[in-house]
């Protein structure tokens, strides 16, 4: 695994402020597009002008906005993995999915605004949610190739549950981030939706037929 600065330090103060400002505006369900700049100053508490000399567009802004949470959370779901795969193997998609769940907890406003994104009005900002959707499920898959933890599968099966997993992650991370009573429970039907996911991929590649699998 290749070392990573902390993303935090890569962002000016009053970059860091209106990208802060922006999610706590959109947490609720508000698009970034809906947005005024005098608004998102006041809450950032900040000229106006200011915005300028780090964005263009408010789109730039929400782009930067989720990849500045995907910096974060890739390295921290990539080292959880690596540990559990020493420590406890048996245990690593429980891990993974608290510590996913655990990271949108904490970055409430961030997933809030990202799973309204998702599927948003903005083309430019759907885009960039699915790009660092894709990164991390692609992170995901390295792991597992590179831990060898399914042998038997290819890394084009590899990579399509992955992005399964992570699809499902993210939206289950809205009713884990609004529903405390529920947490413990959507972690188990999380660990056990990997471990299913993975198990039939295997199943199905053991019953491919050699007409199948040369298509």
């Amino acid at each position: 695994m290749e070392s990573t600065s902390d993303p935090d330090l890569d962002l000016a103060p009053g970059k860091r402020r209106l990208i802060e400002a922006a999610l706590r505006l959109t947490a609720g369900g508000r698009s970034f597009a809906t947005l005024g700049l005098r608004e998102l100053a006041r809450e950032a508490g900040l000229n106006p002008n200011t915005f300028y000399r780090h964005f263009d567009t408010l789109d730039d802004l929400a782009r930067e906005a989720v990849e500045w949470v995907s910096r974060r959370l890739r390295p921290m779901l990539r080292r959880e993995r690596w540990l559990a795969a020493h420590d406890e193997p048996q245990r690593m998609p429980r891990r993974a999915c608290a510590a996913f769940f655990a990271f949108a907890l904490d970055n409430r406003e961030a997933f809030l605004s990202a799973l309204a994104e998702y599927h948003g009005t903005s083309p430019a900002l759907r885009e960039a949610v699915r790009a660092n959707l894709h990164e991390v499920s692609a992170e995901m898959a390295d792991d597992v190739v590179q831990l060898k933890l399914m042998p038997a599968l290819t890394r084009a099966t590899v990579d399509e549950v992955c992005t399964q997993i992570v699809l499902q992650l993210f939206h289950l991370s809205h009713e884990y981030i609004g529903n405390a009573a529920h947490r413990e429970a959507l972690v188990d039907y999380a660990e056990r939706f990997i471990v299913r996911l993975f198990a039939g991929a295997v199943v199905l590649a053991e019953h491919q037929s050699p007409l199948s699998a040369s298509a």
